[in-house]
């Protein structure tokens, strides 16, 4: 059996446009449970999980009341979840999330005996420029997360998307047992690297999901803020070009000053590179529509991930779903 666990806080707009996609799965019905987590929810999204769910028996809807262990927010979600699950693999999305048909079995057609953990592609929906070059955003880092897995090297997997077998999951000690982060994804990715089980990241268009955007640039910023609260846990040889991306923009308008040759052939070097990934993976993906803006992404990258860093140490607590850590 296969366990999908959602955790949902206050996503009434969406909450339907995932189930629907759950349901819509090819996997065989008998061989699925869906175990939905209602996080305090302060809107109507506990009713219209009810009514979705009415009559479906392979879906549960859990109130999560309390919490466990050192989990906070989602993560305190998932270790409920995961506790009451009976599948010998879970499954792991969010409730603004739009699975692939055949999302399940792509995802475990990657397993091999010793995987411990399977991290599926990710794109935004939209059709503002701004909802574009977020996908494009998305989709170039983890073309980055796919060549390093490649390579054996470990950085992280999506928590919107990803698989993690019960044996592996129950050898971290599962959320309650783990240091608390922003970033449980990452967390327990850690976790199950380091006991020696194995990884995949699978970039098929059958394993893709689909995401709200950020709607505004608050959002956004809160949003780049938590994720770069989790890549500074990275090991430094990872976080070392994270910073070079970062300060890119002012590091070459300074070069751009004293050597105007040498700062335009590290500009050029980096598009090509950069385009290249996008390119490989909008193609395996068959995302067309984003083809046209990939030429103007790198402006783009440069000033969001020098604004992404001064916000980061720009003091304030990350705000998410309404919560603050």
């Amino acid at each position: 059996m296969v366990s999908i666990l959602i955790a949902a806080r206050n996503e009434e707009h969406t909450i339907l446009n995932c189930l629907q996609a759950i349901d819509n799965l090819s996997y065989p019905v008998e061989d699925l449970e869906i175990l939905i987590g209602n996080d305090a929810s302060e809107d109507r999204t506990e009713e219209r999980i009810n009514q979705y769910i009415r009559g479906r028996s392979h879906f549960k809807l859990i109130n999560i009341t309390h919490s466990v262990g050192y989990a906070k927010g989602k993560a305190n979600v998932l270790a409920q979840l995961a506790s009451q699950a009976r599948g010998e693999y879970l499954f792991i999305t969010d409730a603004d999330i739009e699975v692939a048909r055949h999302w399940v079995e792509t995802m475990l057609q990657a397993c091999q005996p010793e995987t411990g953990i399977v991290s599926g592609t990710t794109a935004v929906k939209g059709s503002r420029m701004f909802d574009i070059l977020q996908s494009l955003d998305w989709l170039y880092a983890q073309g980055l997360m796919y060549l390093s897995a490649q390579v054996n090297i470990p950085v992280s997997a999506l928590g919107n998307n990803m698989m993690v077998s019960r044996k592996a999951y129950l050898a971290t000690g599962g959320y309650e047992n783990l240091p608390f982060s922003v970033t449980e994804d990452y967390a327990l990715f850690r976790e199950v690297v380091q006991r020696k089980f194995g990884f995949e990241q699978v970039v098929q268009e059958k394993a893709l999901a689909y995401t709200e955007p950020a709607g505004d640039s608050r959002e956004w910023l809160q949003q780049r803020k938590r994720w770069m609260k989790g890549a500074f846990q990275l090991p430094f040889y990872l976080v070392l070009p994270l910073l070079v991306q970062a300060l890119f923009f002012p590091l070459l308008l300074i070069l751009f000053f004293y050597f105007p040759w040498l700062a335009a052939g590290f500009l050029l070097v980096k598009t090509i590179f950069q385009a290249g990934i996008l390119l490989w993976i909008i193609n395996r993906l068959n995302q067309p529509r984003l083809l046209p803006y990939v030429w103007v992404f790198e402006p783009y990258f440069m000033v969001v991930s020098f604004a992404s860093l001064l916000y980061y140490v720009w003091p304030g607590k990350i705000i998410w779903k309404g919560r603050k850590y």
